[in-house]
């Protein structure tokens, strides 16, 4: 049809053009007939034309889809017969390459540094103040920058560069991959430090993407404990011990299996079920291992950061089992040589990741290997085994004016014995009261309304009515002492607008598992606190570790720790102790044996207060208790805590004197309710008054038991408040 359009248009315009020509030799000018047919004639022709042109370019327009169509089927048809996704499998299992030559430390920087041509001139420093001042390239090239800035610049410029970088959430996932193989090992420390956490900007395991099987990690993971127990000749009993009883079948395994009888049928039936429980030991032998210093290069030679990582890969949801490998890697991040196998291995991604884990376990424990691994970070400051870093858990540039220890007791520790204290139903606070003096909420809001919207509104009503009512209050604070001495301060009460707190803290969900490192770290940031932690018995029937079951009395461990503490550089700042039970004879102990040595490190100097948590200091009768009635062999813990126990008068005594010429503020709570033990709920008062009270400083009796006396209920309880008061009292803030 369209052809025959336009051959008719075509003959037309020839037969028109034909006209024409005749018309223009017959034309004379001064006859109007001739102008008038002469005139119609070239509009004939034009818009013959204007058809030829439209119909043309339809044409053409419609051949070229045609064609495009055709191309389009043909690539379909190909594609089909041909898979070319297989081309693409090398570009997602990608791999990163170490350059160790020096030679080649640039190579890696050639498109920062053809960025850079234009930006930064060679006569000028590459700064963070110049950088700031030029905004035009914000967005990839701004990235790239900083990245240069962080690691060639000076410490304060790779400090504010950092920091910058760590809150950039514009770039592409190419750009943080790529920014992850160009970042060097301790710049990759510094950004796993920051509050905020991208982990694009670490390098994966190498080959994260193989999928791994539980008899292969089996298998590397029981070569590797095999191969510790023979680097150090068995002189580890305790890891000697665990292979020989637990992993003796697997070395049966293999050799049987060197020996190809399971080809003639000869196989032996596996009696050992690996389930998580049985890694989880594993993994704690590991510890123990890398516990001892001389052991840990034994662990990188035989390729333990990798093996531990393929159990974290094929466990990464089990928690018990990722705080096990954290603590591993916490103790081999003491050393600092060996942060490029630690780099390497994929590990500084996973811990950066763990600092900001919810459970305070997991991410206290990263957060001291990271901080281990910060070189520039508090003049080369270490936290070895047992000494945790409870706040700050990132990286500041915030000066510390106080260090605050806490100190657990027997049976404790740092993430046990400083809990938030459980909720009591039975009980209820003034708030509690305050609200059900409304009545009914349903009769304030008539009408037809969700019930949650009524819950909310009526809650958001007394709230606001509290607050304004709030100021004309003096509120007592929870755990109120009963009695108190002569030197006893308070406080004891706080201001009505404060007591809205407790009702907000009620919520489940905002409860602490450690209330040092939320709650005095958010009153009080110009504070280091740290955590000692240590495995204490009841009795000597329980298994003890032969290479460390010497290590029990209260004088060795003081020993074990004053040296910890020094790595960590407490004597350099003002310090404040707080210890609960036996933990503040540890205290002591610590404090005179510095003292009789002349004070080298100033532990003494330094301290400005002690906080007591029933601390038996003239021993308990718990021990004469659980000697005739509920053990025999009590161990050695136990033994040294034995009412009026001549060792702990003489401890008492010799702190005494020590105070006179070290002045200290000394602060003593006190239990008065029975604590309920054994299984059959017998009540027992752990200290007494007598034992509680050391004979100087404050003295309280609070009305609870020995659990939950170190456990304060909330922010206004006095077991809190109290200890606020003091670090304030000895923090010289700066002026506003």
């Amino acid at each position: 049809m369209a052809i025959s359009i336009i051959i008719e248009l075509l003959y037309r315009s020839r037969y028109s053009f034909k006209l024409l020509s005749l018309n223009i030799c017959n034309y004379h000018p001064n006859c109007h007939v001739c102008r008038s047919q002469f005139t119609m004639q070239i509009r004939v022709s034009q818009r013959s034309l204007w058809y030829i042109n439209s119909i043309g370019s339809c044409i053409t327009f419609a051949g070229s889809c045609w064609v495009l169509y055709q191309i389009r089927r043909i690539s379909q048809i190909l594609q089909s017969a041909v898979n070319t996704n297989v081309l693409q499998l090398e570009q997602g299992l990608t791999q990163y390459i170490y350059l160790d030559d020096s030679r080649f430390e640039d190579v890696v920087f050639w498109e920062n540094k053809l960025n850079l041509e234009e930006f930064v001139k060679e006569s000028r420093p590459s700064t963070y103040s110049y950088l700031k001042t030029n905004w035009s390239s914000f967005h990839r090239n701004w990235a790239y920058k900083l990245l240069h800035v962080a690691q060639t610049g000076s410490k304060s410029d790779r400090w504010k560069a950092l920091c910058s970088l760590s809150r950039s959430s514009h770039l592409n996932d190419w750009d943080y991959r790529h920014m992850a193989q160009m970042l060097n090992a301790k710049t990759a420390i510094i950004l796993a430090r920051m509050p905020n956490l991208e982990p694009r900007f670490f390098l994966k395991p190498p080959y994260d993407h193989v999928r791994l099987k539980l008899d292969d990690v089996r298998k590397r993971l029981c070569s590797m404990l095999i191969n510790l127990n023979k680097s150090c000749n068995g002189c580890h009993k305790c890891l000697s011990e665990f292979i020989d009883k637990r992993l003796c079948n697997y070395q049966q395994e293999s050799l049987f299996q060197d020996y190809d009888l399971v080809i003639t049928g000869m196989t032996m039936a596996r009696s050992v079920v690996w389930d998580q429980n049985l890694f989880q030991n594993c993994i704690q032998a590991i510890y123990h291992h890398s516990t001892f210093a001389c052991h840990v290069r034994d662990i990188i030679d035989a390729k333990g950061l990798s093996v531990l990582m393929d159990v974290q890969k094929l466990f990464p949801a089990d928690l018990d089992i990722s705080v096990l490998l954290a603590e591993v890697l916490s103790n081999i991040s003491i050393h600092s040589e060996y942060l490029d196998d630690i780099f390497r291995s994929g590990w500084i991604g996973v811990l950066a990741v763990w600092s900001h884990h919810e459970d305070v376990r997991l991410s206290a424990t990263a957060a001291r290997a990271l901080a281990n691994l910060d070189a520039e970070d508090d003049h080369n400051e270490k936290y070895p085994t047992r000494i945790y870093l409870l706040h700050p858990l990132y990286r500041d540039e915030m000066s510390k004016k106080l260090d605050v220890i806490f100190v657990h007791g027997l049976l404790g520790g740092v993430f046990i014995t400083w809990r938030q204290r459980d909720l009591d139903a039975s009980k209820r606070g003034l708030m509690d009261t305050f609200s059900s003096s409304h009545g009914s909420d349903s009769a304030l809001f008539p009408g037809n309304h969700p019930q949650e919207f009524l819950l909310d509104l009526s809650r958001d009503l007394r709230m606001h009515e509290w607050k304004q009512l709030g100021h004309d209050f003096e509120v007592v604070l929870h755990d109120c002492p009963e009695a108190s001495n002569s030197e006893a301060r308070g406080p004891f009460t706080c201001s009505g607008n404060d007591i809205y707190l407790e009702h907000e803290e009620k919520d489940s969900s905002k409860r602490t598992q450690c209330w040092p490192r939320d709650w005095l770290g958010k009153d009080v940031p110009y504070l280091r606190i740290l955590g000692i932690n240590y495995d204490t018995n009841l009795s000597m029937w329980t298994p003890l570790c032969p290479t460390e079951g010497s290590k029990n009395t209260i004088s060795e461990r003081s020993e074990e720790f004053i040296q910890k503490l020094i790595m960590t550089g407490v004597g350099k700042r003002p310090i404040v102790w707080v210890c609960h039970s036996m933990g503040g004879l540890l205290v002591k102990k610590m404090l005179l044996e510095e003292w009789k040595n002349g004070d080298k490190h100033k532990l003494c100097q330094n301290t400005r207060s002690i906080i007591f948590y029933s601390t038996p200091h003239r021993g308990s009768h718990v021990p004469t208790l659980m000697t005739t009635q509920m053990l025999v062999w009590p161990s050695l813990e136990v033994q040294e805590l034995w009412e009026e126990s001549p060792a702990l008068l003489q401890l008492n005594q010799e702190f005494v004197r020590m105070l006179k010429q070290y002045s200290m503020d000394i602060i003593s709570f006190c239990e008065t309710k029975s604590t309920l033990v054994t299984a059959l709920r017998f009540p027992i008062q752990f200290v007494t008054s007598h034992s509680a009270d050391p004979g100087v400083g404050e003295f309280y009796e609070i009305p609870q038991n020995h659990l939950s006396i170190c456990k304060p209920a909330n922010r206004q309880s006095f077991l809190y408040r109290k200890v606020l008061e003091t670090i304030k009292h000895h923090v010289n803030l700066p002026k506003e």
